[in-house]
């Protein structure tokens, strides 16, 4: 994390829009995972007033080559002080415009959430977990690390024959992917 030199009035800004933001709703379905989740476009609708109440904005930019996309994520104050995080490296599934502007659009609404400490409704994966089932983040991290589900159901199954769970399994393939991620980078 960078920040500006001083940061009390950024940081008194922040505290006063953690106590204002409320749950942001789910407002969109994917229908390949049969989830729920929010857009980018309704966590900016719903909390740039509050952002602006606040003295506060975020600046986020994406870079890299297509194989690779960058996001970072700058909060900024009107006094000046600003805090950025930590780039969100990226690797598209799809190296195409198409796969370049979703992995945008993910990474800025997971760098957009992070940043400003966003609770986005009832966490679907967490309820699953608490019963031990495989969730969509875990078949999509697995997708994401291998570049297709081949043997995904004999890798699940294997590892619960380990006795290990579907929480673990995603823990690690998160481990993978951020460490792949640092390499490609």
């Amino acid at each position: 994390m960078n920040k500006s030199e001083t940061i009390g009035k950024i940081a008194s800004a922040l505290v006063a829009f953690a106590g204002d933001i409320k749950t942001i709703s789910k407002d969109s379905t994917n229908p390949h995972y049969k989830s729920q989740y929010t857009t980018l476009d309704h966590m900016i609708a719903e909390t740039k007033p509050i952002l602006h109440r606040h003295g506060l904005t975020i600046l986020q930019q994406a870079g890299g080559d297509g194989s690779i996309i960058t996001i970072n994520t700058l909060i900024l104050h009107e006094s000046g002080e600003w805090i950025e995080t930590e780039a969100l490296t990226l690797k598209p599934v799809k190296i195409d415009p198409q796969g370049a502007g979703s992995a945008i659009t993910y990474g800025r609404r997971y760098a957009y959430a992070s940043a400003l400490s966003l609770s986005l409704g009832d966490d679907d994966d967490a309820n699953s977990v608490s019963e031990d089932k495989p969730t969509a983040s875990l078949k999509a991290k697995y997708q994401l690390g291998k570049g297709s589900l081949d043997g995904y159901e004999e890798w699940t199954k294997d590892q619960k024959a380990k006795g290990i769970t579907y929480t673990q399994m995603e823990e690690t393939l998160t481990r993978a992917l951020i460490k792949k991620n640092k390499e490609e980078a």
